[in-house]
C-alpha cells in the first residue's frame, strides 16, 4: 500500500523530532525541511500530499512559501496547514485566505493534529474521485453507443473498483439485453445476446428499476443456474459479491450494469453511491445517444410503412452507383406503382388504402435480400436497389414480386382488395447511364411503359426500346 507523502517545513528541532515520529507511527512517509527555501526544493521534488508549514521562519515565511506554492501548477492543489506558536486570530485569518486548508496553534496537541490530517485526507480523496468522475463523464458522453462502450471499459475501473463488469442495453425492438462493454478475459462474450428472461438477476433489475446486491452470488439462486453465466464464472472472482444496477432514465430502464468482486471483500456506502453515480452517467449517455439515432431513423424512414424515405434511398443509391462503377459490377434499379390506387381511396377511403401500403410493403420486402435497398419512393411508388444483379437476372425477383400482389387480395375494413402493380427495372449497362438520376430515370420509363401497355407487368429498359 502506497503511503501518503508529509512534508514537514519547520525549524525547530523539537517540534520536528516529536511530530516525524507520530506522522510515522501513523503510516505517513515524511519528508523535512528545516527553511522554506528547502521546503519549495523538497515540494517540487517529492510532490507531497500534505505540507504541514511553519508560519515563522529564519528565511522566507510560510506566507511567502505558501504564496510560491499557490502559483505552482504542479504544487498548487496540494493541502497545506500552517502552523504558529501564535494564536492571534489575523494570523489564522490571512494563512487560510491564501489558501491554507487548516491551522494548527504549537505546541501540537497530536491527537487532535492527527485527525485534522485524516479528515483532510479524506477530503483530498473525495474531491480526486469527483474530479474522476468528471473526466469520467466527458469521456462517456458521446452519441453513439459504441464509442459509449468503449469509454466505459478504458475508463469504468477508475471510478468503481470491480474485478468484473459488463454493461448490456436493452434493445426495445426485440426485448433482448445485448453486451456492449465489459473486462471480461473472454472475448467470445463479445455482443453476446439473450432474453433477459435468462438472466434473472438481471431480470429482476429490469423489473424493478431498483438495485440487486448480493454478497455470496455463487451460492445464491441467481448463480446455480444457467441463467447467469454471461455474468458470472465461478472461481473468477476475489469474493462472491455481485452488484446489478438498472440504467433508467425516470421510469425507463436502458439495461443494467454489472459489477462482480470487489478485492476488497465488502463494498461499503462509498462503493454503492459511487456505483449508483457511474451508472446514471452512462444511463444519460446512452438515452442521449438513443434519441439521436430516432432522430435519425425518423428523418430516413417512412412514417406509415417503416421502409426507408426517398431521401435516405437518394444517398444509398450514390454509393451504389458510385462502387458498382468502382468494381465494374452491375447495379438494377425497380420503380414499382400501384395500379389505380387513387381509384382505392376515392372508393374505399384513405384508411383502406394505407392498409394497402403498409401490406405491400411487407409482402414485397420477404422476397428480397439484405443487401437490396427498399423505400417508399413517394405516395403510391416504391424503389429497390439490386446490388450485383443485372436487369436479366433481376426479372424472376420482380416478376415473383408482381405475382404475390396480384395473387392474393388485401383485407381491409372495406372488404378483400384486389391490387396489382406495374414494374420498369433498368441497370447500370444502358447505354447513358453514367449516374445515379440517369439510372432512376430509365427505371421510371421502363414503368411508365407497363403502365401505357396493360398494366400489372414488368418492363426492362434496353438502349434501343423498354422490352416487355
Amino acid at each position: 500500500m502506497i503511503k501518503p507523502k508529509v512534508l514537514i517545513i519547520d525549524d525547530e528541532e523539537d517540534i520536528l523530532i516529536n511530530l516525524e515520529a507520530a506522522l510515522e507511527a501513523d503510516g505517513y512517509e515524511i519528508f523535512i525541511a528545516r527553511n522554506g527555501t528547502v521546503g519549495l526544493e523538497l515540494a517540487y521534488k517529492k510532490l507531497p500530499d500534505l505540507i504541514i508549514l511553519d508560519i515563522m521562519m529564519p528565511d522566507i515565511d510560510g506566507y511567502e512559501v505558501l504564496r510560491r506554492l499557490k502559483e505552482h501548477e504542479e504544487l498548487k492543489h496540494i493541502g497545506v496547514i500552517f502552523a504558529s506558536a501564535l494564536k492571534k486570530t489575523r494570523n489564522k485569518v490571512e494563512g487560510l485566505d491564501m489558501g491554507a486548508d487548516d491551522y494548527v496553534t504549537k505546541p501540537y496537541h497530536m491527537t487532535e493534529l492527527l485527525a485534522k490530517i485524516r479528515a483532510l485526507f479524506r477530503i483530498q480523496s473525495y474531491q480526486r474521485q469527483l474530479e474522476k468522475f468528471v473526466d469520467f463523464a466527458h469521456s462517456v458522453n458521446k452519441l453513439d453507443y459504441k464509442a459509449i462502450g468503449e469509454a466505459v471499459v478504458e475508463h469504468f475501473n477508475e471510478v468503481v473498483r470491480a474485478d468484473r463488469f459488463s454493461l448490456f442495453v436493452l434493445e426495445d425492438s426485440a426485448w433482448r439485453l445485448r453486451l456492449l462493454a465489459h473486462n471480461h478475459p473472454d472475448k467470445k462474450m463479445d455482443n453476446i445476446s439473450f432474453s433477459p428472461d435468462d438472466s434473472p438477476l438481471m431480470s429482476e433489475a429490469l423489473n424493478t428499476g431498483t438495485m440487486q446486491f448480493l454478497t455470496d452470488f455463487q451460492s445464491s439462486r441467481y448463480g446455480s443456474g444457467a441463467g447467469d453465466k454471461p455474468v458470472a464464472n465461478k472461481g473468477k472472482y476475489a469474493d462472491g459479491f455481485a452488484l446489478c444496477l438498472p440504467l433508467s432514465i425516470g421510469e425507463e430502464v436502458l439495461g443494467v450494469l454489472n459489477l462482480n468482486g470487489n478485492s476488497k471483500g465488502f463494498f461499503d456506502k462509498s462503493d454503492f453511491y459511487y456505483a449508483q453515480l457511474a451508472a446514471e452517467m452512462i444511463a444519460s449517455s446512452l438515452n442521449n445517444a438513443r434519441r439521436l439515432e430516432e432522430q435519425k431513423r425518423l428523418a430516413t424512414t417512412d412514417s406509415l410503412t417503416k421502409l426507408l424515405n426517398r431521401r435516405r434511398f437518394q444517398e444509398i443509391l450514390a454509393y451504389e452507383f458510385e462502387r458498382a462503377r468502382r468494381y465494374k459490377i452491375r447495379l438494377s434499379m425497380v420503380m414499382i406503382d400501384i395500379d389505380h390506387f387513387k381509384n382505392v381511396n376515392d372508393t374505399y377511403g384513405h384508411a383502406a388504402g394505407d392498409i394497402v401500403l403498409i401490406e405491400l410493403a411487407v409482402r414485397i420486402k420477404k422476397h428480397l435480400r439484405s443487401v437490396d435497398t427498399f423505400c417508399r419512393y413517394g405516395g403510391e411508388e416504391f424503389a429497390i436497389l439490386l446490388p450485383e444483379t443485372d436487369a436479366v437476372a433481376s426479372r424472376p425477383v420482380v416478376e415473383r414480386l408482381r405475382e404475390e400482389i396480384a395473387g392474393t387480395p388485401f383485407i381491409t375494413d372495406k372488404g378483400p382488395l384486389d391490387v396489382t402493380i406495374s414494374l420498369g427495372v433498368c441497370d447500370t449497362m444502358c447505354e447513358g447511364v453514367n449516374q445515379g438520376e440517369e439510372l432512376v430515370k430509365k427505371a421510371d420509363e421502363a414503368l411508365y411503359i407497363s403502365k401505357n401497355t396493360g398494366r400489372n407487368r414488368v418492363s426492362i429498359y434496353s438502349n434501343d426500346q423498354a422490352l416487355k
